[in-house]
């Protein structure tokens, strides 16, 4: 799919779109008070200094996640900025726990609390917990992405696979929901850990309605999450999780110019689906009810690039059907430019398609068989004029949907949501 203003060649396959058993998860608590009751609660230590932007912290109990944000600066110490989280995060009570009041507290007791670099006192365990936000320092590890599902309706059996990011993790925790809010499982794996496999043969499940969470863990401080949610035999991006570096959970960003800031992703926000103290519930049926969505920039010296997302471990020779949601936020003022969102297999070695490739600049690993459809830049025709199917080669498992963007001027697209059906599988 292109929207643009000069059309340009293109070779490669266009995506569809519309527009507009468990085990017990492992985590480290705080240490209890001598003497006195109370519940689990859990303690997270980060270290080093900022690096300046925002930090999140989210608690992950449902497929629209409540977290609160703060503000930090390059080089400010960790125990400035965990103090200041641990304050807000009493004051405003904002992931909504059902805990003793202020008024009804002992004078100066606290629930949250920090002690350096430690902030301690988050109610519940640890597994519940993860960091986004622009902020990179303090520790905090970079999400794994590129989660993948594959359904196999005879086995009865969910594969995983995802890819972590340079340098690993201490462990990995699977996070497994039904029906939006009903937490039913997961499982805590090895730091190297890249696929997993749920059983679903003696458990009744609902496939129409399983969300799916991987999250790593470094120095007990856990990442953002790489989610996905399942369909039966269709696998989409419906969650509500605030993004990490400004790119949406799974994605990846790419460039063509020497200048990376040339392009630059962004996190937009839909405030009224947020959830919030007092607004829990949003479960976010559909792609319009997701409070986030991905903004692609493009600075007023114009530029190539966009974001990018592989799906892994697919079935060889089966065909599938990708759909997103694709949006241009304002009319550029570029005299030429054009947004355009493409899929493709990646080679028999599964490395990333380079800039060129996802430029058109080089042929793709299976160019030659592939075909495009493109959009009017007219505003009132731009619905799709083609959708492409791919069927994968019989020795290859992987896609690579990306969003080009090019333009030399300032531009901003969107997008918001993307599935993927195995047209290959039965109806079930």
């Amino acid at each position: 799919m292109c929207s643009e203003r000069k059309k340009t060649a293109a070779f490669m396959v266009i995506v569809g779109i519309v527009l507009l058993g468990t085990t017990t998860l492992l985590a480290r608590l705080c240490p209890p008070q001598p003497g006195k009751m109370q519940q689990v609660q859990c303690c997270i230590t980060f270290t080093g200094e900022a690096s300046g932007g925002t930090l999140i912290m989210s608690e992950n109990l449902g497929r629209n996640v409540i977290y609160v944000a703060i503000e930090t600066k390059a080089g400010e110490p960790v125990e400035k900025v965990v103090e200041r989280l641990a304050n807000i995060i009493e004051e405003t009570n904002p992931f909504d726990w059902m805990i003793t009041p202020i008024g009804e507290r002992k004078f100066g007791e606290r629930i949250v609390t920090s002690s350096g670099g430690d902030l301690q006192g988050l109610v519940g365990s640890c597994v519940q917990y993860m960091t986004a936000g622009t902020e990179t320092g303090l520790g905090i590890p970079q999400p794994p992405h590129s989660l993948t599902a594959n359904y196999d309706p005879n086995s009865k059996k969910v594969s995983l696979r995802w890819i972590n990011p340079p340098g690993g993790y201490d462990s990995v925790r699977i996070r497994i929901n039904w029906g939006n809010y009903d937490h039913s499982g997961g499982d805590e794996l090895a730091g190297n850990a890249e696929s997993y496999v749920i059983d679903l043969g003696n458990h009744p499940i609902d496939m129409n309605d399983l969300d799916i969470l991987v999250i790593g863990v470094r120095n007990d401080i856990p990442s953002n999450a790489a989610a996905i949610h399942i369909n039966n035999k269709i696998q989409e991006e419906l969650f509500g999780i605030p993004f990490t570096s400004g790119l949406a959970p799974n994605w990846q960003r790419w460039s063509l110019d020497v200048n990376e800031g040339a392009v630059n992703p962004q996190m937009g926000i839909k405030s009224a689906l947020v959830t919030a103290k007092g607004r829990r519930y949003n479960p976010i049926k559909k792609p319009q009810d997701k409070p986030f969505y991905q903004i692609i920039n493009v600075g007023d010296k114009g530029g190539t690039g966009g974001v990018f997302r592989k799906f892994i471990g697919l079935t060889p020779g089966h065909t599938y059907r990708v759909k997103a949601r694709v949006a241009i936020l304002s009319e550029p003022t570029a005299k030429n430019w054009s947004v355009c969102l493409f899929i493709a297999p990646n080679g028999t070695d599964g490395r990333n398609l380079s800039p060129r490739q996802m430029a058109g600049l080089d042929a793709l690993p299976y160019g030659e068989k592939n075909k495009f459809a493109e959009i009017s830049a007219d505003k009132a025709n731009r619905a799709a004029q083609g959708v492409t199917d791919i069927t994968l080669p019989l020795n290859i498992d992987s896609i690579t949907v990306w969003l080009k963007c090019t333009s030399s001027a300032s531009l901003s697209a969107v997008i918001d949501w993307i599935s993927v059906e195995d047209l290959w599988v039965e109806k079930l």
